[in-house]
């Protein structure tokens, strides 16, 4: 293991520390009530079950496409939390590692992004080609946890690295496309509505 890969997964962890802390802070501020983290429990669970039933599938993340709608209808914080307790929840199940790390980031910036779009991504033609973009935006992120398998880090493997993952890249993003097209409605319901069933009496 060269310097580069050990800078490399010193930078993963420290991008963990600084994730968990900056988590921690926001439950310590906002000071969340009951109902809100049983609601978060729920989504995390769902995303979760949508990750594991899509594993026989290369590329096939369903649950990429729940992190979108969670950041799209609960907000971006809550997006960023249900994202990077869907990858460490999912690694639990099929092993977790220091690609954990990259995976918390991806889909905790993916559900981050989504409530910071949310308005925008009302427009079908939005939607559909931020969930493609975000298939290869996971890809390029996730791809760095390959780096400790390289012989050598260098401008040629990192092409040939990107370019390898190209296919599982292409139909993640062409599944988020799809579903955001044909069931955002659906879900964007059943979201609102648990949304009104678990939060309404905190805001209130």
């Amino acid at each position: 293991m060269d310097l580069t890969m050990i800078l490399t997964i010193i930078g993963a962890i420290l991008v963990l520390i600084g994730v968990i802390y900056n988590v921690f802070s926001l439950f310590e501020k906002s000071k969340p009530k009951v109902e809100y983290i049983v609601l978060l429990a729920i989504l995390v669970a769902i995303a979760v079950v949508g990750r594991l039933v899509g594993m026989s599938i290369p590329g096939f993340q369903f649950a990429s496409f729940i992190i979108i709608m969670v950041g799209i209808v609960y907000g971006g914080e809550t997006g960023f939390l249900v994202g990077i307790l869907t990858a460490l929840v999912s690694d639990l199940f099929l092993g977790l590692g220091y690609w954990t790390f990259f995976q918390m980031i991806a889909w905790g910036l993916m559900g981050y992004t989504s409530g910071l779009f949310s308005e925008k991504l009302d427009n079908i033609y939005l939607r559909v080609i931020f969930g493609f973009v975000w298939g290869f935006i996971y890809g390029f992120i996730t791809d760095f946890a390959m780096f400790p398998f390289m012989s050598a880090v260098n401008i040629s493997s990192l092409v040939a690295l990107y370019i390898a993952a190209i296919p599982l890249d292409l139909v993640h993003g062409i599944i988020n496309a799809v579903l955001l097209a044909i069931v955002y409605k659906w879900f964007k319901n059943i979201f609102e509505r648990n949304k009104l069933k678990f939060l309404n009496s905190v805001e209130e």
